[in-house]
């Protein structure tokens, strides 16, 4: 998935540095009208057409679905760290606040061109009963929603029960268009040929929920005399578990000098738990949990580079200057702490934490998670299993597929023109260092979301995937992968088995 808007953010966040953003967003460009760039070398096989301007023809002009309702079971919980209904129903009305008008905006610009209206039904679920309540509507056979916006965990169980419709073969979403995330979507199949996870921006909580790690820039400027040492550090490729163990034990002070680290003393590091926090670092190392082969699916991370990534994440959360108790247990705390400045760097927060930081007096600098190793080849950022996406339930009539699916492509499409750079314009306004990094890190963690599996289907898979291999061991600072994972291989393999056999009876049967 590549998603680039680097050059937007530029022109929000540093209206003097256009053209150093220009080459970022000429790939994508290019991309997006068929035109290849030509390589860094400079040389080129192909003859790049001069650029002329063309009238933009909208392939929906015309399309009157006589004022049909679109009906959306949005997501309006407020239990979990994130929620995405204002970016899908807004307040319903102009309110002067730039991303609940630019979401009204849509809407109704959505509405004029398709000749449709809106219809919301709200949904108040948390992680612990959505699955249940969600099958339970589902099986009442009622056809009340097109689309479903609700956390990313209990979709992935419900595409394995039948419960979702497959949009593999269909034809009118656009997965190449930057939209639409659809590595992330491909990432979400179990089986090749099941694609049910529907994950683009007008399900934006996609976006805020991501995971990212802040830093205090006085303090990084304090120890390196250099605010920027850290993001020079990723776009030189050396953000690494190693690289960041480094820094946070370098910073780290017992500030009253009792000769014990606890909190109240500057960290390096500070988290909620291991749980939680754990989990974007394990995604961050670009771990593959699954193959599919000719002969199925099966797992694949049973090898070295685990062992090695169970070890990293012992070292970095046992860190002398890593803390991960709290008298304050919640994200709140933790942002209570961090602007203290009593830690360097936070973990467990979203992109969408910066709008709950803009009272924080020193300078915030975004990262993204580390890599395991300078060998890696990207950063990858992840979603949490409450990231609320979209499905398209089995009670929507086959016959009602190509207007559910029009409306969605056209409502990402706008969201991507009209919602998105209000969001980082003005939702995610914060104190910058005004420098175009900062634009680029944002964009960077934007644009490598694209590793969802684990958190859809861990779940599904009795939580082998993230608890028994490496939380479980890790709370108990053991860094033994092969006994672990030997000693449960067998009940996973049957859970794997399980619902890999499901999906391709869901294919049989055509969904």
């Amino acid at each position: 998935m590549k998603k680039t808007i680097s050059l937007l953010l530029a022109l929000l966040l540093c209206l003097g540095s256009l053209s150093v953003l220009t080459g970022c967003s000429e790939s994508k460009q290019n991309a997006d009208s068929g035109q290849q760039s030509t390589p860094s070398d400079g040389t080129s096989d192909v003859t790049v057409p001069e650029e002329t301007e063309t009238e933009f023809i909208d392939p929906f002009a015309g399309t009157d679905f006589g004022g049909r309702e679109f009906r959306v079971y949005t997501s309006v919980d407020d239990y979990d760290a994130t929620n995405g209904n204002a970016f899908i129903q807004g307040s319903g009305e102009l309110n002067g606040e730039a991303v609940n008008d630019a979401v009204f905006e849509r809407n109704a610009k959505v509405c004029d061109l398709l000749n449709i209206t809106l219809s919301f039904i709200e949904a108040n679920l948390t992680y612990s009963n959505h699955e249940a309540t969600i099958k339970k509507q589902i099986m009442a056979g009622a056809d009340e929603w097109d689309v479903m916006a609700n956390d990313i965990m209990a979709f992935g169980s419900l595409a394995r029960d039948g419960f979702i419709h497959n949009v593999y073969s269909n034809k009118i979403l656009d997965l190449t268009k930057s939209y639409w995330y659809g590595d992330a979507m491909r990432d979400c199949q179990f089986v090749e040929g099941g694609m049910y996870i529907l994950i683009g921006d007008y399900f934006t909580d996609a976006l805020q929920s991501a995971h990212a790690l802040y830093s205090n820039k006085n303090l990084i400027n304090d120890y390196y005399d250099d605010p920027n040492y850290l993001q020079n550090m990723v776009f030189d490729g050396k953000w690494t578990f190693d690289s960041m163990i480094d820094v946070i034990n370098t910073v780290k002070q017992d500030s009253d000098g009792d000769g014990q680290m606890k909190e109240g003393d500057l960290f390096g590091f500070t988290c909620i738990g291991m749980w939680g926090s754990m989990i974007p670092f394990l995604i961050g190392t670009d771990i593959q949990f699954i193959e599919r082969t000719d002969e199925g699916v099966e797992y694949c991370f049973n090898n070295e580079r685990s062992v090695k990534i169970l070890e990293k994440l012992n070292d970095l959360f046992y860190a002398d200057g890593a803390l991960t108790t709290l008298a304050d247990y919640s994200d709140a705390g933790l942002r209570i702490v961090f602007g203290a400045g009593k830690s360097l760097i936070i973990g467990y927060n979203r992109i969408g934490d910066l709008t709950k930081m803009r009272d924080i007096e020193f300078t915030i600098g975004i990262l993204p998670y580390p890599k395991l190793d300078e060998d890696q080849q990207n950063y990858v950022s992840s979603l949490h299993d409450t990231s609320e996406v979209g499905a398209i339930p089995m009670t929507l009539p086959p016959s009602s597929m190509d207007f559910c699916t029009t409306c969605l492509e056209v409502f990402c499409r706008e969201t991507g023109k009209m919602v998105i750079p209000k969001y980082y314009e003005e939702g995610l306004k914060v104190k910058y260092s005004n420098g175009q990094d900062d634009a680029r890190l944002i964009d960077l963690i934007h644009d490598s979301i694209s590793s969802p599996f684990p958190v859809a289907f861990n779940g599904t898979l009795g939580g082998f995937l993230l608890g028994t291999c490496f939380s479980t061991p890790l709370q108990s600072h053991s860094t033994d992968f092969a006994s672990t994972y030997a000693k449960n291989t067998k009940v996973a393999m049957k859970s794997l088995e399980k619902a890999a056999n499901a999906f391709l009876e869901n294919l049989e049967n055509g969904n």
